[in-house]
């Protein structure tokens, strides 16, 4: 029987290369395992918002109100809201919803738009995105589970005998509004005001701005994280895509120039993507900023949003 070869040594090269091939693995680990953590961290907080008590009524508006609340539609999630009766029951319905860590009655036009509408003959709509306010929910996902929540106040509506209803949304709910609408053809109008016009376009370009950490690693990671802690997929809310289905139908898009937040450029995106339909209007308002319209210009801004829900929905009686 031959003898056995005797094991041949590794190389010092080898051997080496070996270690520093181990050393880089080991950094690479370490180094998204520390960014991970991070990226983890500002995601949790993105949909973790603290809650905004709610420090106002309508009744601050003189308007008589009642408490309602209703179920998200899909999954049920119990959203808390109120209810401001037209003077004769059966007219037309204004909606609204609110911005990113809002409630019902936190951004600024909110009260007064719904007194002016009131003033205009219509019923109007106030509630809670779900972990905002006073509803329930854990969550905020910036606009995806949010659209089950305006078309669970859309169904509320329609059980109260409401036929003729529109929409008004602020910043997230703006974006929420024409996500919404564009795929329930019986809303009949709908005014967006600061929308942001993509999702994942808008995080990528902004996170950089409001976490101070390198575009890469960290967004591509957030957005990650995102999706394991909720299912958030950012590019599934995208009213840039899915705005054409408005056509035909009153839209009325509203941005200050002066927005750092959402600048005025997605406002103007989602009018060229409705190809400037006779339909739809774009209002920029000089020196406005974010859902600062109505800051601005007061009065014009509750005479354009009454004027265009009145003509789009008739009268309110």
């Amino acid at each position: 029987m031959p003898n056995a070869a005797p094991p041949q040594a590794t190389s010092p090269a080898r051997a080496w290369g070996r270690y520093v091939l181990a050393g880089l693995a080991a950094l690479v680990f370490a180094f998204f395992m520390i960014t991970g953590g991070v990226a983890y961290d500002v995601a949790w907080k993105l949909i973790h918002p603290s809650r905004i008590p709610i420090a106002e009524t309508p009744s601050r508006q003189g308007l008589a109100y009642r408490d309602i609340a209703f179920p998200s539609a899909v999954d049920g999630v119990r959203l808390s809201g109120w209810l401001i009766p037209a003077a004769r029951p059966g007219g037309g319905l204004v909606i609204e919803a609110h911005g990113y860590h809002q409630n019902r009655a936190s951004d600024a036009p909110a009260l007064p738009v719904a007194a002016a509408l009131h003033r205009a003959g219509f019923a109007v709509l106030m509630f809670d995105f779900r972990a905002e306010g006073r509803s329930q929910g854990s969550e905020v996902t910036v606009g995806l589970y949010e659209q089950r929540d305006l078309r669970g106040a859309i169904d509320y509506a329609r059980r109260l005998g409401y036929r003729r209803i529109g929409v008004i949304g602020y910043s997230m709910g703006a974006a929420t509004a024409l996500e919404v609408v564009a795929k329930d053809r019986a809303v009949r109008a709908v005014v967006a005001d600061s929308a942001f016009a993509d999702l994942y376009r808008y995080l990528s370009t902004h996170m950089p701005e409001w976490t101070n950490l390198p575009n890469w690693p960290f967004t591509p990671e957030i957005f990650f994280e995102l999706r394991l802690i909720n299912g958030l997929d950012v590019s599934k809310v995208d009213p840039l895509r899915d705005v054409a289905a408005l056509r035909h139908r009153p839209v009325l898009l509203i941005a200050g120039s002066a927005d750092r937040i959402v600048p005025m450029s997605n406002s103007q995106a989602l009018y060229r993507a409705l190809r400037r339909d006779p339909a739809a209007s774009l209002w920029i308002v000089p020196g406005a900023k974010h859902v600062g319209a109505y800051t601005v210009a007061p009065k014009t801004y509750l005479a354009r949003v009454t004027g265009f829900f009145t003509r789009a929905l008739g009268s309110g009686q």
